[in-house]
C-alpha cells in the first residue's frame, strides 16, 4: 500500500472519532461555538486529506457535510437530530468505505449511488447545492461583462486567441477567463491545484503560468508552489464559484464577449493587472506571527518537515529543503534562525521548537493524534545541542505497527522458552554428568537471563497495554442511536476509561460490552411513562465503568431500571425445561438471576432485532471465559441490574500449573487453582455415582482427569490422591492428576489445523524442554467429565 495512503488510513480513524464525538457532545450541549469549531476543523482536515487521492465520491460526500457545518458554525443554521443523524449517517458511509479501501486501495463500485442520496440530505437544509455559503460565494465571484481584457490573458497563445475572438463576433455569447494563483503553501493544505483545475467543466483552454524569476538552486524550495493557471471555459458562474469556494480570494474571473476579446487581439489597451491575493502572494517570511492565515500556514509547514523528516531523513539535497522550507516558516512566525548544519537532528529540534512556541491558529493543522488501536511507546528524547540549555524536546510518539509488537511479543516467549531450557540443562550436568559445579555456573547464568526476560517481557507488555476508552468509545452513539429508536430517555455515564490493559483483552471485550448494553437498553431500562408511573425521573442512567484489581480488570455495566424477576426467570427456565421442578421451589434469587447465562434462555415475549432469541447472555459468558475471565450479574427487581465482567489484564502471558496424568503434561491456568493436596486413598468417597472428599468441612466433587480426557491410566491402590482444586463459577472442583509440577508463565498459542475443533484445549504452549503443553479448558473439560460419568 501507497505509505501516504496508509498514514491517511491511520489518521481518519481519528478525525471520523472526533467528528461522531463532537456531534454527540453538541447534541447534549447545543450551540456550544468550541464544539462547533472542532467537528467543522476535524471534517475540514479529512476533506483535505482525503483530496490527496482519487476518491471523488469521498471528496463530495464530506464537501456536502463540511458546508452543512460551515452554516451551523456561522450561525445561520441551528444544528437538530435530524441533521445530526444525517451527519453521522454521512460519516458512517465513509467509515466503511474507508475499510473497503483498506483491502482494496479503491472505493466500492456503489460509492457513488451510495452518496448521491446523503449528499442531497446535506445539502437540504443550505437550500442545495448554490444556497447559504456557495449562494454568497456564486454572488461574490458572478463575473460582469468587461469592455477590456486583463493583462493576463498574454498567458494565453495568441492564435487561439484570435479563432476564439473571430468565432465569439459570430454569436452572442462570451467566454469566461480564470486565473487562479494557488497559495504558496497550498501542498500543506492537502491542496492540488492542479487536480482542481482539471475538474473544470467545459474546459477550452488551460495554460500554465511560471514565475518571472525561478529562484537561485540553494533558495529553491520544492515545497512551494510557485506556478499559476490560467483557463478559458463555458462553465457557469455557479460552478466556477462553487469549484473554487475554498479558494475563492485567489482566483480572478472576467467575461469577455467577441468585440473586446477582438480588440485584445488587435492590439488595444489592456486593463491593469489585478492584485494578486494577499494569501497567494505572500510566501513564509514576509508576514508577520500576528496574521493568523500566516501562522496557520508556517505550522503546516513545520509540521509536513517533520513527516519527511521522520520518512526519509537521508540525502543532502532533501535536507537543504527541508532547512529552507524550516527558516521560512520561522521568518513568517517572527523567530529567525539560521541552520548552518542541515542535520536531522538540528532540523527535528528546531521544527519541534517552533511548533511548541507558536499559539494555535483558529484552522486547525498539525497532525491528528496517533490512532488508539496502534500501541505506542513514550520515549523522552533530548534532540538538542549539548551546549544548548534549551534544546530538551520533550516525550516523542512512536507510531508502532501492531504486527511489529506482535512479533516482538513472540520472540520474548522464544526467549523464555530458551532462559528454561538452562534448568533442564543444568539437571541434566548435576545428574547425568555428575559436575555439580557446571550446574552452580548454568543456574547462576540462568539467574541472570531470567531477570532480564522478565525486565524485556514487563517492557514489551506495557507497550501493548491501551486504556479501555477504546473499546468505550463507541457506546455513547450506541445509546444515542438506540435510545432514540426504542423511544426511551437514556444518559450514559462512563468512568474509568484511563483503566489499562492489554490490546488483545479490549479488542476482545467487544462483543461481550455490546451483548451487555444492547440487553441493558432493551430489557432493562423502562420507558419514560413506565419510569415516572413507578416514581424514577423519565431519564434512565446507565454506567460503564472501569477499575483495575490486581493482575486483573474490573468492567461494570450497571443501569437504574427495573431490574431482574427471580420468580419469573424461574418460572421462564422451568418451561423451558433448563431447571428441575425441585430447583424451582429450592433455588434462590441469586441462583435464579444467573439463569439468564443459560443457553437458550430469554425472558422477552416478542423477538426484535435487538434481543429476545435466546442468544447473547450466554455469549457473553462464553466469551469471556475464553479470556479467562468470569461473569457476575447482580440485580434487585424494580432498582436495576449491574452485570461484572472480570479479565485479566493480559492474554500475551499465561501463567498456569503443570500437572500429569498417564503420564502426558498439562497447564491449568493459575487463576483457576485455588491448592493442591494429597488425599489418602480410604478418604475418598463416592455419593451418587460421584467421587468426592471432605476437606474442611466441605464436600467437593472430584473428577478423574483421564477418565474425562478417555487416556488410559489408574492410580495406584494404596497410594495418596493428587488432587487440584480448582474454582469455577464460584464452584469448587478437583481433578484427580498423577503428579503436581511447578507453576510456569507461557505463551499461549490457540489451537489450529486439526486440533482447531477440540474444544477441551484452550491452546498450546513450548516448555524449556521442548515439550508442548497442551493447556485444558476448565469449563469443557468439566463438561465432558460431566457427560463421560
Amino acid at each position: 500500500m501507497n505509505p501516504l495512503l496508509a498514514q491517511f488510513l491511520a489518521e481518519a480513524a481519528d478525525l471520523l472519532t472526533q467528528v461522531d464525538e463532537g456531534l454527540l457532545q453538541l447534541e447534549r450541549t447545543p450551540g456550544d461555538p468550541e464544539l462547533v469549531n472542532e467537528v467543522f476543523r476535524a471534517a475540514h482536515t479529512f476533506k483535505g486529506s482525503s483530496g490527496l487521492f482519487d476518491f471523488p465520491e469521498l471528496t463530495k460526500l464530506t464537501h456536502a457535510a463540511e458546508d452543512l457545518l460551515d452554516q451551523v458554525r456561522g450561525g445561520a443554521l441551528a444544528l437538530d437530530s435530524g441533521m445530526t443523524d444525517d451527519l453521522l449517517a454521512a460519516f458512517d458511509l465513509i467509515r466503511g468505505w474507508l475499510a473497503h479501501v483498506t483491502t482494496h486501495e479503491a472505493l466500492p463500485a456503489t460509492a457513488g449511488a451510495d452518496a448521491a442520496t446523503l449528499i442531497t440530505r446535506l445539502r437540504a437544509p443550505i437550500g442545495g447545492e448554490a444556497s447559504g455559503a456557495a449562494a454568497t460565494e456564486v454572488a461574490a465571484a458572478a463575473p460582469a461583462q468587461r469592455d477590456a481584457a486583463p493583462v493576463w490573458l498574454e498567458d494565453f497563445d495568441a492564435d487561439w486567441l484570435a479563432e476564439t475572438a473571430t468565432w465569439l463576433r459570430t454569436t452572442s455569447s462570451s467566454m469566461r477567463f480564470v486565473r487562479y494563483t494557488p497559495d504558496s503553501g497550498c501542498f500543506f493544505r492537502a491542496e492540488d491545484p492542479l487536480h482542481l483545475i482539471r475538474q473544470l467543466p467545459a474546459l477550452e483552454k488551460m495554460g500554465v503560468v511560471e514565475p518571472a524569476e525561478w529562484p537561485a538552486p540553494e533558495e529553491y524550495d520544492e515545497y512551494a508552489c510557485l506556478l499559476a493557471f490560467v483557463v478559458a471555459t463555458r462553465a457557469g458562474a455557479g460552478e466556477i464559484a462553487y469549484l473554487f469556494r475554498y479558494v475563492s480570494d485567489q482566483i480572478e474571473v472576467v467575461d469577455l464577449d467577441g468585440d473586446t476579446l477582438h480588440r485584445y487581439v488587435n492590439g488595444e489597451p489592456a486593463e491593469a493587472a489585478a492584485p494578486v491575493p494577499a494569501a497567494a502572494r505572500e510566501t513564509p517570511g514576509e508576514g508577520t506571527a500576528e496574521d493568523p492565515e500566516l501562522v496557520a500556514d508556517a505550522r503546516a509547514i513545520l509540521t509536513a518537515a517533520l513527516r519527511c523528516l521522520a520518512i526519509n531523513p537521508t540525502g543532502e539535497a532533501h535536507l537543504l529543503s527541508i532547512a529552507h522550507a524550516i527558516t521560512s516558516a520561522a521568518h513568517a512566525l517572527g523567530d529567525p534562525v539560521e541552520i548552518t548544519e542541515p542535520e536531522v537532528v538540528t532540523l527535528t529540534a528546531t521544527a519541534t521548537r517552533l511548533l511548541g512556541d507558536t499559539p494555535p491558529p483558529d484552522e486547525a493543522t498539525a497532525p491528528p493524534p496517533a490512532a488508539p488501536a496502534v500501541p505506542v511507546a513514550e520515549t523522552p528524547v533530548d534532540r538538542g545541542r549539548a551546549d544548548d540549555p534549551g534544546g530538551q524536546v520533550g516525550s516523542k510518539i512512536l507510531k508502532v505497527d501492531q504486527e511489529k509488537v506482535d512479533h516482538l511479543m513472540e520472540l520474548v516467549g522464544e526467549l523464555n522458552v530458551a532462559k528454561n531450557g538452562l534448568t533442564f540443562l543444568a539437571q541434566s550436568a548435576e545428574e547425568e554428568f555428575g559436575n555439580r559445579a557446571l550446574a552452580r555456573r548454568i543456574k547462576d547464568q540462568y539467574s541472570g537471563m531470567h531477570r532480564i526476560a522478565e525486565e524485556l517481557q514487563a517492557a514489551v507488555m506495557d507497550i501493548r497495554m491501551l486504556p479501555l476508552s477504546v473499546a468505550f468509545s463507541r457506546f455513547p452513539r450506541l445509546v444515542r442511536d438506540l435510545s432514540r429508536r426504542l423511544g426511551k430517555n437514556i444518559e450514559l455515564v462512563m468512568e474509568g476509561e484511563d483503566t489499562m490493559a492489554d490490546k488483545d483483552v479490549i479488542e476482545a471485550l467487544a462483543d461481550p460490552l455490546v451483548h451487555l448494553m444492547r440487553n441493558s437498553l432493551d430489557h432493562g431500562v423502562e420507558t419514560a411513562d413506565e419510569r415516572l408511573a413507578t416514581g424514577k425521573p423519565p431519564t434512565a442512567k446507565i454506567t460503564l465503568a472501569a477499575v483495575a484489581d490486581g493482575d486483573a480488570v474490573i468492567v461494570e455495566i450497571s443501569d437504574d431500571g427495573r431490574g431482574v424477576d427471580p420468580e419469573r426467570v424461574k418460572r421462564k427456565a422451568y418451561e423451558k425445561g433448563l431447571i428441575t421442578e425441585d430447583e424451582l421451589e429450592s433455588m434462590s434469587d441469586a441462583d435464579a438471576v444467573d439463569l439468564v447465562f443459560r443457553p437458550g434462555f430469554s425472558t422477552a415475549e416478542q423477538l426484535s432485532d435487538l434481543s429476545g432469541r435466546g442468544v447473547g447472555m450466554d455469549a457473553v459468558r462464553a466469551s469471556v471465559e475464553k479470556l479467562g475471565g468470569s461473569v457476575t450479574m447482580r440485580s434487585q427487581f424494580g432498582s436495576g441490574t449491574s452485570t461484572r465482567l472480570r479479565l485479566p489484564l493480559s492474554m500475551a502471558v499465561t501463567q498456569v500449573m503443570v500437572v500429569s496424568v498417564a503420564g502426558q503434561r498439562f497447564g491449568i491456568p493459575v487463576d483457576l487453582v485455588v491448592e493442591t493436596v494429597r488425599v489418602p486413598a480410604d478418604e475418598m468417597s463416592r455419593v451418587l455415582h460421584q467421587d468426592v472428599v471432605v476437606l474442611r468441612g466441605e464436600v467437593v466433587p472430584v473428577v478423574d482427569l483421564a477418565r474425562a480426557l478417555e487416556m488410559p491410566w489408574t492410580p495406584d491402590e494404596g497410594k495418596d490422591r493428587a488432587i487440584l482444586i480448582v474454582s469455577l463459577n464460584g464452584q469448587r472442583v478437583g481433578l484427580l492428576v498423577e503428579q503436581f509440577h511447578r507453576e510456569v508463565d507461557v505463551i499461549l498459542k490457540p489451537m489450529e489445523g486439526l486440533l482447531a475443533y477440540a474444544d477441551e484445549f484452550s491452546g498450546t504452549a513450548l516448555l524449556g524442554d521442548g515439550l508442548v503443553l497442551l493447556v485444558l479448558n476448565m469449563k469443557e473439560v468439566l463438561g465432558l467429565a460431566a457427560r463421560v460419568g
